[in-house]
């Protein structure tokens, strides 16, 4: 199934995503130990790879297995940024940046699995 859902590669997003995640932490020493921020590494890889997964699977069901995975992670990223926030694990300006990110490619991951579905299903 096509990624270049609505014009963008979401698997390439999402895959820019995780890397702006890595690049963040990667040199702090306590972030190595942080567990919000390894979660926060974690599933913001695994979104990358559902979503590549979804894009180079070839059939509807593999598809929509991997776009459901994608989706939950995508929504967990959400409240697990504030939590950072609140932690000050996150600056403000990159909290910001990263669920503003979420936002815009969530409707078009969200209309990705409609489209397999059949349309209208939620």
């Amino acid at each position: 199934m096509a990624s270049d859902f609505l014009g963008t590669d979401l698997a390439n997003q999402f895959e820019k995503l995780a890397g702006e995640v890595n690049k963040v932490y990667q040199r702090l020493e306590w972030a190595l130990k942080n567990e919000v921020v390894q979660r926060l590494k974690r599933q913001s890889h695994r979104l990358a790879q559902e979503t590549r997964a979804a894009r180079n699977s070839s059939g509807v069901s593999a598809t929509l297995g991997h776009l459901e995975e994608a989706l939950g992670l995508a929504h967990e990223l959400v409240p697990l940024l504030d939590l950072a926030l609140r932690k000050n694990l996150v600056s403000p300006d990159l909290q910001k940046r990263w669920v503003g990110w979420l936002n815009r490619l969530l409707p078009q991951l969200e209309a990705w699995r409609r489209s397999c579905r059949g349309g209208g299903q939620p």
